[in-house]
């Protein structure tokens, strides 16, 4: 229960420092490194301040190195807790499948308070939007295949979302088709 209630950066900077121990610049950095800032919105004060609440949550302790400068390097160290809540976490996240009735689906559910040429409007817009994305995740893929900072799980974490992206286009240019033949006003347009 309780990893559900991470946010995906406290899992991230979880799983960052089950791999070792890291000072919070050095999680920025791998953060950036391996692509991950392209699915996280966080700044460098918030990440201090997610392994302030993580180490008060005891799923992450801390320590000043011997070899410190006393400039205020803090190593943190995962919790065996913290392992615990944040291989849960991402067990859940890779068996669970994503629920019928979230975000765009939702919208979708929902596309009869619109006009057609809204609906019309807004598909097309995600569709362009969609296609965007996907090209700049192929090329951030492309740069980052075969760079040492890139992780299995962030090279599965690019594949994933490409295929998915590349999924939805598909459909979108099929339902939209679909859409234009069914309200014969747009055709106009």
């Amino acid at each position: 229960m309780f990893g559900d209630m991470l946010s995906d950066i406290e899992l991230t900077i979880l799983s960052l420092v089950s791999e070792s121990p890291r000072y919070g610049a050095e999680i920025e950095q791998v953060i950036e490194r391996r692509g991950l800032r392209e699915w996280l919105t966080v700044g460098s004060a918030s990440i201090y301040y997610i392994l302030s609440r993580l180490e008060q949550q005891e799923l992450l302790t801390s320590s000043h190195p011997a070899d410190s400068d006393g400039m205020g390097k803090v190593d943190y160290q995962i919790t065996d807790a913290g392992r615990g809540v944040a291989q849960t976490a991402v067990a859940d996240l890779l068996s669970r499948p994503s629920t019928l009735g979230e975000g765009f689906a939702l919208g979708l559910a929902n596309l009869g308070i619109l006009k057609p040429a809204q609906v019309y409007q807004m598909l097309t817009q995600r569709r362009d939007s969609l296609t965007h994305e996907l090209q700049s995740a192929e090329a951030l893929l492309a740069r980052r295949d075969g760079a040492e900072s890139q992780s299995e799980g962030t090279r599965a974490m690019y594949l994933h979302s490409i295929a998915m992206m590349r999924a939805e286009l598909a459909w979108l240019a099929g339902y939209i088709d679909d859409w234009r033949e069914r309200h014969p006003a747009l055709a106009e347009r």
